[in-house]
Order: C-alpha cells, then sequence, then structure tokens
C-alpha cells in the first residue's frame, strides 16, 4: 500500500464491501463503490494494490464487465459519470478511471483503453521528473503485461523520479514521493531498456561502445555506485575488479576516459523541468546515469594510476560543479566520487591535484570531501 495513506483500516473497510458487492453479482454498485474510493482515497493510494488484487481475484467475466463499465465512463466522464458525484475533475476523474479499468483486466485483455494508455504514457517523454499526482506507473505496468514496452524515453523519465528520491534538494518533492514509492521500484525491476538513459552525450558514446562490445561491457556499465553510498565497498570493488578482468583492465581504462570526456556537454535531448526546479534540467547530469558516472569514476581507481586518469578525474569533479544550469553545482556527488577515486588512487599526482582542488573549491559539502580524502593520503 501506498505510503501516502497510513490508515489500513480504511482499505479494510473498502475490500469488505467489494467482497459483498461482488458475492451478490452487483457490479454497477461495484463499479461506483471502487471509484468513490479510489477518488477518496488520494490518487497516489487510489483503489489500492491489496483492493486491486481482490478485484483481479474475481472471475474473468466480472473483470470484464468491470473494467467495461469504467470504460464507458471514461470515454463519458462528463455524460454518464459526473465528475460531481466523486468531488474530482473530469481531467482527475478520467485518469483514475484509466487506472482501474488498465488494473482490473491486466493480464486478461491489454487492448482495453490500450491506446489512451499509451498517451497518457507518452506524455512523460520529455518530462525531466514525474510530478504526476497519480499512480502513473501502473499504465505502463498495463503495457508490459500485455507484451508492449513502453518507449525508452518514458523508462527514462521514470528512472530519474526513481533516482530523485535519493537526491538532496528533491527528497521533499512530489516527484521524490513517485520516486519512492514501491510500486515505480517493482515497475522498473521488470521494465527492459538499455544500460543507461540515451540524451547524454557521454552516455550515448558509452551505450554505443558497451552495445559492440557485449555482454561484458554492459555488465560493466550497469555496475553503478549505490544511491545513498559515498564510497565503494569492498564487495562493490571485488566484482568491480572483476569486471575490468573481463574486458581488459587496460581496455576499460581506455574506453572509461573516452566516456569521461564528453561529460560537460549539455544534452542532445531537451527535457521539460518544473517550477519547483530552479535550474535548467538540460544542463545537469540525468539523475540516473550519474549513478552510473560515480561508478566509472570508482571504476577508474581500481587500475593501477595513470597521469591521463587523474587528470579524467579531476576534469570530471570540476565538471561537476560548475553552476551553469543554475545556482547550485551541476552534481556534488558525481564530483565526491571522483574526490573518493583520487583518493583511492592515493599517488602524488592525485594528492597535488586534491591538495589545488582544496584551495578552488567552494562548495561545502565537496570541500569537506577533499579534507577527508587528504588526511588519509
Amino acid at each position: 500500500m501506498s505510503r501516502w495513506m497510513g490508515n489500513t483500516q480504511v482499505l479494510a473497510e473498502q475490500a469488505a464491501q467489494y467482497r459483498a458487492l461482488a458475492e451478490r453479482g452487483a457490479l454497477p454498485e461495484l463499479s461506483r463503490a471502487v471509484m468513490r474510493a479510489a477518488c477518496n482515497n488520494g490518487s497516489m493510494t487510489g483503489v489500492g494494490f491489496e483492493n486491486m488484487e481482490l478485484l483481479r481475484a474475481l472471475p474473468d467475466k466480472d473483470r470484464l464487465e468491470l473494467a467495461g463499465i469504467w470504460a464507458r465512463w471514461y470515454a463519458h466522464v462528463e455524460d454518464d459519470c459526473s465528475a460531481e458525484e466523486f468531488r474530482r475533475d473530469p481531467g482527475y476523474l478520467r485518469t483514475e478511471l484509466l487506472m482501474v479499468a488498465s488494473g482490473v483486466v491486466r493480464g486478461l485483455d491489454g487492448d482495453l483503453l490500450a491506446a489512451e494508455r499509451q498517451e497518457q504514457l507518452s506524455r512523460l517523454k520529455d518530462q525531466y521528473l514525474i510530478w504526476s499526482t497519480h499512480r502513473i506507473w501502473e499504465l505502463a505496468d498495463a503495457e508490459l503485461a500485455a507484451g508492449r514496452t513502453p518507449d525508452t524515453a518514458v523508462l527514462a523519465a521514470f528512472r530519474r523520479t526513481s533516482a530523485a528520491a535519493n537526491l538532496p534538494g528533491f527528497r521533499r518533492t512530489r516527484a521524490a514521493a513517485n520516486g519512492a514509492e514501491p510500486g515505480m521500484r517493482n515497475l522498473l525491476a521488470h521494465f527492459p531498456g538499455p544500460v543507461l538513459n540515451p540524451g547524454e552525450p557521454w552516455a550515448d558514446a558509452a551505450l554505443k561502445e558497451a552495445t559492440a562490445g557485449g555482454e561484458p561491457w554492459q555488465r560493466l556499465l550497469e555496475h553503478a555506485a549505490p544511491a545513498t553510498a559515498y564510497a565503494p565497498s569492498a564487495k562493490w570493488r571485488r566484482t568491480g575488479s572483476a569486471l575490468l578482468d573481463a574486458v581488459g583492465p587496460e581496455e576499460a581504462r581506455r574506453a572509461v576516459l573516452r566516456w569521461l570526456e564528453p561529460a560537460h556537454l549539455d544534452r542532445t535531448f531537451p527535457l521539460l523541468g518544473h517550477p519547483h526546479l530552479p535550474f535548467d534540467v538540460n544542463a545537469c547530469f540525468d539523475p540516473y546515469n550519474s549513478h552510473v558516472l560515480r561508478g566509472l569514476a570508482w571504476m577508474l581507481s581500481l587500475l593501477p594510476p595513470r597521469p591521463d586518469t587523474v587528470h579524467a578525474l579531476v576534469g570530471l569533479v570540476e565538471t561537476s560543479l560548475d553552476h551553469r544550469s543554475g545556482d547550485a553545482p551541476r552534481s556534488p556527488q558525481v564530483a565526491e566520487a571522483g574526490i573518493v577515486a583520487l583518493a583511492l588512487l592515493g599517488n602524488r599526482a592525485a594528492r597535488t591535484e586534491l591538495e589545488t582542488l582544496s584551495r578552488r573549491v567552494t562548495h561545502k559539502g565537496t570541500s569537506r570531501r577533499i579534507d577527508k580524502a587528504l588526511a588519509v593520503l
């Protein structure tokens, strides 16, 4: 159940009502009771995960009849199904109808309202983050269950939203709340797509090379830094070393350096921001891809130190701290990954660069990370 509704007793009472109506065969009445609950519970809870499972356990003919009722309402919200009755505006009500109709026949009839689902999902393709007040990911689940994979750009929007839940500055936003929802995380676990979100020059280059290189290279890119880890764990480093050995350490080093080189460039596929985001989303890192960037920086620390490796890491730190997207740095988290990687290299060149950065960097969090790195060198 969504964490947005903590009153489990309400959902339990609704479930009892649904069972009683279903046992009596009162499907028209059940359809209205479900929609009243979906609107009264709040959009982030909707009908509720457990109650949708209850509805999907009904006989197939009942499920089809319920979905048919909701589909007709969807087409005639202003006529047959009064938005006033449910105390929601027509747009809100239509979205909830689409959700429950798609949910109740998931795995049974994938074509019902398919065009409407796809239209709703297509609106996410140019979104930096998903700010919807509805559980939109359930529509993507329905499409996947029907054997249709939504556009890669839709997957990218879901990924960025999930990643934003762990980033400072996003945690109190609607988008971060969406990203923290178990339903969205479950969707991403089985949503097929490329290792990285396309649209950033460095990511596009890495995707192209990794696709040509095959599974070992794909697995190397998949070994991203955990969202909440500030430094690589022993387990992460062991796995990373094995992946580097699988593709060849020197070949991997040269490839990663090539990928990091265009990291300073803006996006190639423009996205739309939001009033709650006071920066240019097209000049900052993709939140999902940024964890891969952090992982690649850590990967370099597992290889023998070379001058060009040190220079690349310093460049990544500086790129991540620039303010081209607004008042805030582009990505302090990626900058800190570069600092950690330099510290792990531990040679004289790395220390010299860290000392230089300590005199130039003004971002407080990164400055503290540099001081800690220098303290252990």
